[in-house]
């Protein structure tokens, strides 16, 4: 297994010399500080189940996932570059096979996106994906197992996803739209005027933003 920092590079312009070997000693701690990070997780899945329970029973529990990081990368499940991550992209990248997590942290997750007409693939870094390029990118069983989509099956995913927002545009832009005084009704929303959140609502009011909703 990879223990490095395989996202960072060394390859910036406009710096001086000695700029670069300071970002060279940074990169290097770094990479030592995944090392280390992998050499405690073997060390903490080292000490018994009931050791490991009372320790995180009486530690922060802010430190609870921690403890539940640093025991997937000891178990060999997690990459410890992973535990420095945070969002559901890497959750989710975090699931996979320790050796496609390592190989999609190097080279990035590739995500088929729009050209023109056509389509392209785009690699992303996990740390930069939008939750619309991880729904997209990452399948979830109901079981709960994790994987990929390839690039094909991300199109098919891509073309249904936009007739979905087809369908659901047709059905707000066919909705109910209603000018009061007092609010606005369009696309299934109340947008209350100023005046009338400086007032305040009544229950008559209510009831009638509920009519003019559908409801």
């Amino acid at each position: 297994m990879s223990t490095h920092i395989t996202s960072l590079t060394v390859e910036v312009e406009g710096i001086s010399k000695r700029e670069r070997e300071v970002l060279e000693e940074i990169l290097n701690d770094a990479r030592l500080s995944a090392e280390r990070l992998a050499s405690a997780a073997r060390k903490w899945v080292g000490l018994s189940e009931e050791t490991r329970a009372a320790i995180v029973a009486q530690t922060n529990p802010s430190l609870r996932d921690f403890w539940t990081k640093l025991t997937r990368v000891g178990d060999g499940l997690l990459h410890p570059q992973l535990v420095m991550i945070g969002g559901k992209a890497a959750s989710y990248l975090g699931k996979l096979p320790l050796d496609e997590q390592d190989r999609y942290l190097r080279e990035r997750v590739p995500v088929v996106v729009r050209r023109g007409r056509g389509f392209d693939v785009k690699l992303v870094d996990v740390a930069e994906m939008s939750e619309d390029q991880r729904r997209q990118v990452f399948k979830v069983s109901d079981s709960g197992d994790v994987a990929v989509r390839d690039e094909e099956a991300q199109k098919a995913y891509f073309a249904n996803r936009a007739a979905q927002l087809v369908v659901e545009q047709a059905r707000l832009d066919g909705m109910k739209k209603v000018e009061r005084v007092g609010w606005r009704v369009e696309s299934g929303r109340v947008w209350v005027k100023e005046e009338k959140v400086e007032g305040g609502l009544t229950r008559r009011d209510l009831v009638t933003m509920l009519r003019d909703l559908g409801e």
